[in-house]
């Protein structure tokens, strides 16, 4: 029985090693507090998500650059199917941010990011470097709770 329980035990602790999601509550004195959540950094990006203005913002941010609105293709694997979304960025200058979507509640894609199992995002843009990216997303509904938890 004790074999048992710390055979559990060991597979709980395992799946919150691989949960891809971090949490924080931001306080830098100036705004409200606000939470975040991001996801472990990947070929120096990461995924990101915020609540700002009632919405949730989905962005990545990292080393990506570059000066023009770029698309964003992305492939959720949900239940081992691809469901293929494509976004334009929203902000012109995408140094190191480019923003998926700035309501990923209305985006058609909500569904898919609570339930998908790994996110491939690709970057691409006709005078820029063209990046590719993978991210488990374990635990995305979890994260989207958080942010959605005032």
């Amino acid at each position: 029985m004790k074999n048992i329980l710390l055979t559990i035990w060991f597979f709980l602790i395992t799946l919150n090693l691989f949960s891809q999601w971090n949490y924080e509550t931001v306080n830098n004195g100036f705004d409200d507090p606000y939470r975040i959540a991001y996801t472990n950094e990947v070929d120096g990006a990461f995924l990101k998500l915020e609540n700002y203005n009632e919405q949730v913002i989905f962005y990545i941010e990292g080393s990506y650059t570059c000066d023009d609105y770029p698309v964003v293709e992305i492939i959720c694997v949900v239940n081992g199917e691809n469901k293929k979304y494509t976004f334009y960025s929203e902000t012109s200058d995408s140094r190191d941010c480019v923003f998926i979507t700035q309501d990923l509640e209305n985006s058609g894609l909500l569904s898919d990011f609570k339930n998908c199992t790994t996110m491939k995002i690709r970057i691409n843009e006709t005078y820029c470097d063209t990046e590719t990216y993978s991210f488990n997303m374990n635990k995305s509904s979890s994260a989207y709770t958080f942010i959605n938890n005032k």
